[in-house]
């Protein structure tokens, strides 16, 4: 079904009073966009706006006046709606909620995998929130990483270019496969491409643009707005598909944070500067944080203190060597 045709459906179920929950909601919704209103001028006549008067008179305390002209009489009708809006659906409740868009959200421990309408094949990490159409129209096919981390295998068309939205950052690919992190609790977007070429621009701004090949990587600073571009091992960036919970020169700020999502605990630095530290290393994403918290503690010289899900990581003291006395 058309956008247009549905919008008419959904305005003429309006006026009759005939809308689910559901259906209100999402009208509440459009409404609130903009999208209804060449379709309420349409229907606004004599008829049609005493009915909307009866259905409105519970939620907006007042009576619309007698009508002095169409344009006016449709603008007052508008505001009652936008105030009913107001009044009926909480921001929680429509801020996720979008006509013919798909949304797929995983918990912590948890993976999916997504087929597209186009047939490209998409793998979402855990914690992860993504939105794809429920049909790809026009001259694009747009997806948005909401959140989180998201594998794509996409189905090559040159007429319609692929593109991903996330985090103030745009991936655009004709077919190839590569790997977004974005979660909010990082300070930066990392894009790695596997096969293909993929090109990653600021949104705002196209100069900061960025094409990547197989085994290359860019990192898009979310506060500073700078993309840089390196080598990499992609196949490191891909591990979590296999169970694995891998860094991979990965700086200590950024390897904290991802503990504190995947355990739900808070961790802090008795130095800041820690936070600079960079390492490698893997684990099984099933591996206890501390059996994490040790081998990290053992191969980085430090100690971690734990109490009430609050860590402490702190350099660990050097202790005396001199040989004892004879």
């Amino acid at each position: 079904m058309e956008e247009k045709q549905f919008l008419d459906i959904l305005v003429k179920r309006y006026v009759a009073n005939e809308l689910s929950e559901k259906e209100l909601e999402a009208f509440f919704h459009l409404l609130a966009q903009g999208k209804l209103d060449h379709v309420l001028c349409k229907y606004l006549d004599k008829e049609s706006e005493a009915q909307l008067r009866d259905n409105l008179k519970p939620f907006s305390g007042k009576r619309l006046l007698a009508r002095p002209s169409r344009g006016l009489s449709i603008a007052a009708s508008v505001i009652i709606l936008l105030g009913m809006v107001t009044f009926l659906a909480k921001p929680a409740m429509i801020s996720f909620l979008k006509i013919g868009i798909i949304t797929v959200a995983t918990e912590k421990g948890q993976k999916k995998e997504i087929k597209l309408p186009d047939g490209s094949t998409v793998w979402l990490n855990e914690s992860s929130r993504f939105e794809y159409p429920e049909k790809f129209a026009g001259d694009v096919r747009k997806v948005v990483l909401v959140d989180g981390e998201a594998y794509f295998d996409v189905k090559r068309d040159t007429a319609k270019p692929f593109r991903v939205e996330a985090s103030g950052t745009t991936t655009k690919v004709l077919g190839t496969a590569f790997n977004i992190r974005s979660y909010h609790f990082l300070q930066s977007v990392q894009v790695t491409v596997t096969r293909g070429k993929v090109q990653v621009e600021e949104e705002s701004r196209e100069s900061q643009r960025k094409i990547l090949l197989p085994n290359e990587q860019v990192h898009f600073d979310t506060k500073t707005k700078q993309i840089k571009k390196v080598a990499v091992n992609s196949a490191n960036a891909v591990a979590w598909k296999e169970g694995k919970l891998l860094f991979d020169n990965e700086s200590f700020a950024n390897v904290t944070a991802i503990l504190e999502n995947k355990f739900g605990v808070k961790i802090s630095f008795a130095d800041e500067s820690m936070k600079s530290y960079h390492m490698s290393a893997e684990f099984i994403a099933t591996d206890s944080l501390s059996h994490i918290l040790d081998l990290l503690s053992l191969a980085n010289n430090l100690d971690y203190h734990l109490e009430n899900k609050q860590i402490t990581l702190l350099r660990k003291k050097k202790t005396n060597t001199n040989p004892m006395p004879m």
